[in-house]
């Protein structure tokens, strides 16, 4: 019944031909989102539609153009009913907010990454600084074991500050609200670990990633989820031996996506099994190359699922391996 002209800037067709060029406006709709955008349409004709939505529109030859509809429904005094809405064209938010999302789940990955290189170095340098001291001994008028007692209180503070800042980083994170979307986690995921696969030793693990080839959508808040991801794998990668196998598996399940991080490291006792999600768990054990754990990993990472509605849980068997597993609402 009435369109403004700004159809005419956002989506380039002409205002007074606007019920004929519908059709071809339709068939713009991206192929992921029909069965969605049938649901709202439901809901919409119902008046059940009050939150804004996103939808792409496929562009030949180019980028998909993202445009958000704020829904409207009213009945006239004579029954009638009337669907409007206003559309925004949120492309260029959407590209801001993609490259923000990849750059931070890169910015988490390197981090934990170069704070587990930088924690082992020095986790090494305190090794050897206590047998320089033992097989040096009490040297008389020597600066040496002085020098020993500034390199290891040195190496000590410094692991210490590697943690608390990774520690403060999510603890910080985790506390925002749920800025939630709905994406394919397919590809997030793969951006999630391709740090590691750069990692200066690769060879020290094998992480293999497994998907699908069709999308995997979930609407996630995708920092957040990323974050689970990388300290799920990291923790992995603390109790895997070297040359072990991590493995990170996406799947597609009835009504729900779940996600699952596997490795065959030494396992949890049967006995700690149930405190590992625990905050301040008396399950929290020392990394096999002695990094230090605070026990405030795994309590955040299920805190972070559960406000998605999901659930995380694990199975692990003593020298066998764990796996942990997230299971989200589609």
């Amino acid at each position: 019944m009435f369109i403004n002209t700004a159809y005419e800037h956002v989506l380039h067709g002409h205002q007074e031909q606007v019920n004929e060029e519908l059709p071809a406006l339709l068939a713009r709709l991206h192929p992921d989102d029909l069965a969605l955008w049938n649901r709202y349409w439901r809901l919409w004709q119902a008046g059940r539609l009050h939150d804004e939505v996103d939808v792409r529109l496929v562009t030949p030859n180019g980028p998909d153009q993202w445009l958000s509809l704020l829904p409207h429904w009213h009945q006239d005094e004579e029954g009638h009913q009337w669907l409007s809405g206003v559309l925004r064209d949120i492309t260029a938010e959407k590209r801001h907010h993609e490259n923000s999302v990849k750059f931070n789940g890169k910015k988490n990955t390197v981090l934990d990454l170069l704070s587990h290189e930088l924690a082992g170095a020095f986790g090494v340098l305190q090794q050897l600084t206590e047998y320089v001291r033992q097989e040096v001994g009490d040297v008389q008028q020597s600066q040496i074991p002085h020098m020993l007692e500034i390199m290891q209180q040195t190496s000590q503070k410094s692991v210490a500050l590697i943690r608390n800042l990774l520690n403060q980083e999510f603890l910080e994170s985790a506390g925002i609200p749920l800025q939630r979307e709905r994406v394919d986690l397919r590809e997030k995921v793969r951006e999630c670990l391709e740090p590691l696969w750069q990692a200066p030793n690769p060879e020290d693990h094998r992480l293999v990633y497994e998907c699908p080839t069709k999308p995997v959508y979930a609407e996630v808040d995708i920092t957040k989820l990323l974050q689970v991801v990388t300290n799920l794998v990291n923790n992995a990668f603390k109790f895997t031996p070297s040359e072990g196998r991590i493995t990170v598996r996406l799947s597609s399940e009835p009504g729900a996506v779940r996600l699952v991080v596997a490795d065959d490291g030494i396992g949890i006792p049967s006995h700690l099994l149930p405190n590992v999600f625990e905050r301040f768990t008396p399950a929290r054990r020392t990394g096999l190359r002695g990094e230090p754990t605070t026990g405030l990993g795994l309590s955040l990472c299920k805190m972070i699922v559960e406000l998605h509605h999901g659930t995380l849980t694990v199975v692990s068997t003593e020298g066998k391996g764990a796996a942990f597993t997230v299971e989200l609402p589609a």
